[in-house]
């Protein structure tokens, strides 16, 4: 089907370990291999390696304007302008230690996985530092890293005042039911495709992978729209729907395997929508009318197309 000659360049963080497999790109990049398609990895943007398209594909919360003028090297790109996905920036129902607000609300970091990709690169100056303020006693609360570190209070009075920074989102919690359960709503996206992923737990929090079903779905214009605002070609956006519409708490472009951890073994569900992704990749890559042409060209334009 594809050009055994096209090229996908996959360009990851500087400190991402070689040959890891902690995303679902990873999936994604066997199944354009399985197509005929090579594939290589960059780590950072010191070295420019030619290639028909590039997936940037950086795990950090805001990514470095120098990671966007590399990309527009490349013929095509996906993910070059999305930029920034710190939750204070787009989240529905945020408040301020001021709002008049009665009903219950969570905190969470702004940042996404916490934070915790940031920390993993700082230097080591910079963790003495950080250790060294904590130590002084100064109002530098820890990054929450994981769901089961995110709190939900009852009023917004009981929210302790160091989460009003800008470390933290406090966000109205409207959670969504269905019978007993909780539901937890995916958008994830590439290109052209659509899916939503459904979970359902008996927990307020629900974590990854719990009953999972995944099909292909027409997005509400709300998630478009957000989809746009924050210049996502690949990724999810994580919402409830709440009085018909969608409420929206976290966005990702850098989506991790969960429970399939070094594994390929998807629910058929997930594996056929991981195969349209590959084929919508080898779309793009064959279609000559698609080019970039200037400095704000690139795949982007393609969102709003169906």
């Amino acid at each position: 089907m594809a050009d055994q000659h096209r090229r996908v360049a996959i360009l990851n963080t500087p400190d991402t370990p070689r040959h890891a497999r902690h995303h679902l790109i990873c999936i994604i990049q066997d199944m354009l291999r399985n197509f005929g398609v090579e594939v290589i990895h960059l780590y950072g943007t010191d070295t420019f390696v030619p290639a028909d398209l590039l997936f940037v594909h950086y795990d950090r919360s805001v990514v470095p304007a120098a990671v966007t003028r590399f990309a527009q090297r490349y013929p095509l790109h996906v993910n070059a302008h999305a930029r920034d996905i710190r939750k204070h920036t787009y989240v529905d129902g945020l408040l301020s230690h001021d709002s008049l607000y009665e009903g219950p609300v969570i905190v969470k970091s702004t940042l996404n996985y916490g934070g915790e990709p940031e920390l993993n690169a700082r230097s080591l100056l910079e963790r003495v530092q950080q250790r060294a303020g904590r130590l002084a006693g100064l109002k530098n609360a820890p990054l929450m890293r994981t769901k089961k570190d995110y709190r939900v209070f009852d009023h917004i009075r009981e929210v302790p005042g160091h989460y009003f920074s800008r470390h933290y989102v406090v966000q109205k919690f409207l959670p969504e039911t269905d019978g007993e359960k909780n539901v937890l709503r995916e958008y994830i996206f590439l290109g052209n495709y659509h899916f939503e992923n459904i979970e359902r737990s008996t927990d307020l929090i629900i974590n990854e992978d719990e009953n999972v079903s995944c099909l292909p779905f027409q997005p509400h214009a709300r998630l478009l729209h957000m989809r746009n605002r924050l210049k996502l070609d690949y990724g999810k956006i994580d919402y409830t729907m709440i009085d018909g519409k969608p409420f929206i708490f976290d966005a990702n472009k850098t989506l991790g395997l969960g429970e399939f951890h070094a594994s390929t073994r998807f629910g058929d569900n997930y594996s056929g929508m991981l195969s349209l992704f590959a084929l919508e990749i080898i779309r793009i890559l064959n279609d000559p009318g698609i080019k970039a042409h200037g400095p704000d060209a690139s795949w982007s334009a393609l969102r709003t197309a169906s």
